[in-house]
């Protein structure tokens, strides 16, 4: 097996949002992609920035993390095989949430403004894109139903899904 085919197939059998792509298909992702590296600490962005790429983690991890009065909260740590940035990707604003390197990380970038150069390729991304999300909401609305039962403070839920304007 030749060295491009190893990557692919590792690519392949790593990545959930390569999910029924075929080597001709990330082949054609890959075309449109560039690689991205961090050193440990380093910001990949930050939350509010703006940015459209996302990421698929080769090697190394990145902590996931939004502020919440004026500290860091850690929302996940992500290693080889994981991706992040979707919602950039398919939102278009800023940053919901901030990345950093938590050690020396490689990464392959998906650029938003490239993906129509690859149709095939961002269909099949795009819907595990929206499997992956599902799947996080699944899991937020799992952590919601908890607090209520709880007994912690909810945001009402006329507010969820809307945007917020400052008065």
């Amino acid at each position: 097996m030749s060295t491009g085919m190893e990557i692919f197939s590792k690519l392949l059998s790593l990545a959930k949002c390569f999910k029924g792509f075929g080597t001709e298909d990330l082949r054609e992702l890959l075309k449109i992609s560039t690689k991205a590296t961090w050193q440990a600490g380093e910001h990949v962005f930050t939350e509010g920035s703006d940015g459209r790429d996302m990421y698929i983690i080769c090697s190394g991890k990145v902590s996931i993390w939004r502020k919440n009065g004026g500290e860091k909260v850690s929302l996940a740590n992500l290693s080889e095989g994981e991706s992040f940035g979707e919602m950039g990707l398919i939102r278009g604003t800023g940053r919901s949430a901030g990345a950093t390197a938590l050690e020396e990380t490689v990464a392959l970038r998906v650029h938003y403004e490239k993906l129509y150069q690859a149709p095939s390729a961002a269909t099949l991304l795009y819907r595990n894109i929206a499997q992956a999300l599902a799947e996080r909401l699944k899991i937020a609305n799992d952590i919601i139903v908890f607090q209520s039962q709880t007994g912690a403070d909810l945001p009402p839920l006329l507010t969820i899904g809307k945007r917020h304007r400052a008065k």
